[in-house]
């Protein structure tokens, strides 16, 4: 009797942010099992580590699946806060290869919220998903911020698209949030939730609001205003007020537009490193807040992914 020993089928994944490129092996649906980074600043860089990669696959590739921060537009994603740009067919072509995937990385990020775990998440609030309804993925890093929606889709599951919300306008909800938005203002022309939420923003905030109370400073890094709030400095407690605020408001205003009552689900290294300054209770009051469509909001999920690396695993559904 001959018994078949067919080799696990996988694909390539790999999310590049325009300096580092976090590569993998991953069975179809599945997160990889080892995760390699490394310096990659280039086109021509990222083709020469995935045909690395490619050579040593211990089995079949199904094809490559790469994710970059930007809106990718005629198959090339011009990374947002990067020099570098990325072509798929170039890339393609550089690796040999015919199936090549090339998408945002919020897009990415968003297949993977089917699949995961309860324990990656932790719930803000009440609500549970309407299946039926749309969910959405945002996502504050150190530059920007991402966002997808995820839409059912009765043959598949679901299906992700793209979106570039975080440049949308930041509103007011009170003269103070006006006060700083109009420094902010000042020093960038426009201001946006992508300004104002990621961690550079967060560092913008303070020195808005250090220079309302007439002693401007920015802090050097995210870890020294964390440090601050540990020791109760103003300052420090009202920036992290303030922006739990907005991004509770911006994920509200995601729901509102796409009818996300599936969810939000926020994935982000960059708020999980702030630890118990992000304002759960403010976040959610915010979240809410949407005048007469309160009630509408009430019993919409809000989560936070403790996986903020979860881009690889949503690559991996490209190819199920």
């Amino acid at each position: 009797m001959i018994v078949s020993q067919e080799k696990t089928a996988y694909a390539l994944v790999a999310d590049v942010d325009g300096e580092k490129a976090r590569i993998g092996l991953a069975e179809p649906g599945r997160a990889p099992v080892d995760v390699g980074v490394v310096d990659c600043d280039s086109q021509e860089a990222l083709i020469e580590i995935l045909s690395r990669a490619l050579a040593e696959a211990p089995g079949p590739i199904l094809g490559v699946a790469i994710a970059a921060p930007g809106p990718s537009l005629n198959g090339a994603i011009k990374l947002t806060h990067a020099p570098m740009r990325l072509v798929a067919e170039s890339i393609a072509a550089g690796l040999g290869i015919h199936r090549l995937r090339l998408v945002n990385d919020f897009t990415a990020r968003a297949l993977a919220v089917p699949l995961l775990d309860h324990g990656a998440l932790e719930s803000i609030g009440a609500g549970a998903p309407h299946r039926d309804a749309p969910a959405g993925a945002i996502g504050p890093s150190e530059t920007g911020v991402g966002m997808s929606i995820l839409y059912p889709d009765g043959f598949v599951g679901w299906t992700a698209a793209a979106a570039e919300g975080g440049h949308a306008d930041l509103a007011a909800a009170s003269d103070r949030e006006a006060a700083v938005i109009r420094l902010l203002r000042d020093t960038y022309g426009h201001v946006s939730a992508d300004k104002v939420l990621c961690g550079n923003g967060l560092l913008d905030v303070a020195l808005a609001l250090s220079t309302l109370a007439g002693a401007p400073a920015r802090p050097d890094n995210a870890q020294a205003l964390i440090a601050a709030a540990e020791r109760e400095e103003p300052v420090a407690r009202e920036t992290f007020a303030l922006v739990s605020a907005w991004l509770g408001a911006v994920c509200g205003n995601l729901v509102l537009t796409v009818g996300a009552r599936s969810g939000i689900y926020i994935i982000s290294a960059t708020v999980l490193s702030w630890g118990r300054h992000l304002d759960r209770q403010i976040l959610r009051r915010r979240f809410e807040a949407k005048g007469q469509m309160a009630d509408y909001m009430r019993d919409v999920p809000l989560y936070l992914v403790n996986d903020p690396n979860c881009g690889l695993l949503g690559l991996s559904t490209l190819f199920s």
